[in-house]
């Protein structure tokens, strides 16, 4: 009686590791599984390589270095036999664009009088001690320095940096963030568009800001704002009584503005050429879906190919920021692309221009969609891929949960990588979409990784390709089964004041 128990225990054994084989196995072969396992973090990394390369100079839009980064881009997706969605015929989508151009002359010195009208003059280096902001205009100025706390003016929280002292023809030194005020709510004041404004609008003709001087780039000119570090703006103070620290304590312990005349000048020349109607492109190509009822309707995919270019003899070559986005939507094209089966909706890839301008790009698509806008069910924007594997996050998760769940369950399945939520927020490319009304969310990578944000230390070398292939396997679940659902829709939730 026990040698038939055992081999029946041998025998049940045996059918269930064949049965879990053959699950596997189909698993395996499944057209999704397959097409996921193309996604690599070597290949990934070949493509930043290439757009974050001396070659493409940085990217910024209407240069040379942009154009051959986007030749890159639409080539790729021609060997990947994505349709052309230019009116069937082109991969690029054009449109103007004004440019700010920032050369390398750009001048910031500190000049202090010593006695026996002496003067000592500092010079500061650019990047390392200041970076011009990128709608500075083209000037030599050579001014009176002022001191007006944190450059805001705010009268629904009662305060007004500017109300004690005249900045008319001067240069205006202020610090970063917003005051300490206990109840205040100064929104997104803290901006550097908003501190130029407020400077405008008092008569100043120069702007310092106190922060981590980074690279930026925009279609206009303002007065001049430069980004100075802490330690040029302490010698800016030097002779006053004051640091930045001690500045900010007292501005904190009496809670109230403070401004003053900064005992020094500075000459300040900003090297700079607004250059109108430019020619940039944002490179789109897509996958034709194989049900008739749904071919029609659209997955969009994207990511912006630009970035910050050159100021002078500073590339910042982007390698984060976003080649890695730009390269992990590439790798998930060519993953349909050579799928035993297609979707059943059309999936959409885009590579956006313009998006460090202020989203030009993505938001021309939406105003002229290369397909009906309407018939867009989702809206997937990989952005700063490349750096951390604690977590992904996705912007516009509580906004709409629903789509959050899939990402969710594709994580489970795929890459056991945790998801975070964030409400919907204007500062990448999913915004103008989901202004549009299409759901739409943002993801982004969080983790211990070397801080290189808009400076010319984005490199590849910075980069880990298993982090961009986990966001390519995961984005390309979510995709699949977006573009095979009987029916896309999710739920839009109002993000409530607390």
């Amino acid at each position: 009686m026990k040698k038939i128990f055992y081999a029946f225990i041998v025998f049940s054994l045996i059918l269930f590791q064949n049965t879990a084989s053959a699950e596997d196995t189909v698993k395996r072969t499944s057209p999704e599984i397959k097409a996921m396992r193309s996604i690599t973090g070597a290949e990934c990394l070949e493509h930043v390589s290439f757009l974050a390369g001396d070659e493409c100079s940085g990217r910024g839009p209407a240069s040379e270095g942009f154009d051959l980064a986007a030749e890159y881009i639409a080539e790729r997706f021609a060997e990947m036999n994505l349709k052309p969605a230019v009116n069937g015929e082109s991969y690029f989508q054009e449109f103007a664009i004004d440019r700010n151009f920032l050369s390398d002359d750009n001048i910031l010195e500190l000049q202090i009088t010593l006695p026996q009208s002496d003067t000592l003059i500092i010079r500061y280096d650019m990047e390392k001690d200041f970076l011009p902001v990128g709608s500075a205009k083209n000037v030599e100025i050579n001014s009176d320095l002022v001191f007006a706390g944190y450059g805001i003016t705010s009268p629904e929280n009662n305060w007004d940096d500017y109300a004690d002292i005249d900045v008319k023809g001067k240069i205006v030194l202020v610090l970063r963030g917003v005051p300490p005020i206990e109840d205040a709510d100064f929104g997104r004041l803290f901006s550097l568009r908003y501190k130029t404004r407020f400077a405008m609008d008092a008569g100043a003709v120069g702007l310092l800001v106190v922060g981590n001087p980074i690279g930026s780039i925009s279609y206009k000119q303002n007065i001049p704002a430069v980004v100075i570090r802490e330690s040029v703006a302490n010698d800016m103070f030097k002779g006053s009584g004051y640091s930045v620290n001690t500045m900010k304590e007292k501005i904190k312990s009496e809670g109230k503005s403070l401004a003053m005349t900064l005992p020094h000048r500075v000459r300040l020349n900003i090297d700079s050429e607004l250059v109108q109607d430019q020619v940039t492109a944002n490179i789109a190509g897509y996958i034709e879906g194989r049900d008739p009822k749904l071919k029609d309707e659209f997955i969009v995919v994207g990511a912006h190919a630009d970035h910050v270019g050159q100021i002078g003899d500073l590339t910042f070559y982007g390698a984060n920021d976003n080649a890695s986005g730009t390269s992990t939507v590439m790798e998930i094209a060519e993953a349909f692309a050579t799928a035993d089966t297609l979707p059943r909706r059309s999936v959409l890839f885009i590579a956006f221009s313009g998006e460090e301008m202020g989203l030009l790009g993505s938001k021309y698509y939406c105003e002229n969609p290369l397909f009906d806008i309407k018939k867009t069910k989702a809206m997937i924007n990989l952005d700063m891929v490349g750096i951390g594997d604690d977590a992904f996050m996705i912007v516009g998760g509580h906004t709409y949960p629903d789509f959050a769940k899939i990402y969710d369950q594709c994580s489970e399945r795929y890459v056991q990588i945790p998801i975070r939520r964030r409400w919907t927020s204007s500062n990448s490319d999913h915004y103008p979409f989901h202004e549009s009304g299409i759901p739409s969310v943002f993801m982004y990578t969080i983790g211990e990784g070397p801080s290189t944000y808009h400076t010319p230390r984005d490199l590849p070398d910075t980069l880990d390709p298993e982090v961009m292939e986990s966001v390519g396997r995961l984005n390309f679940g979510v995709i699949w089964k977006l573009a095979n659902m009987d029916k896309v829709s999710f739920k839009y939730v109002e993000k409530k004041d607390d």
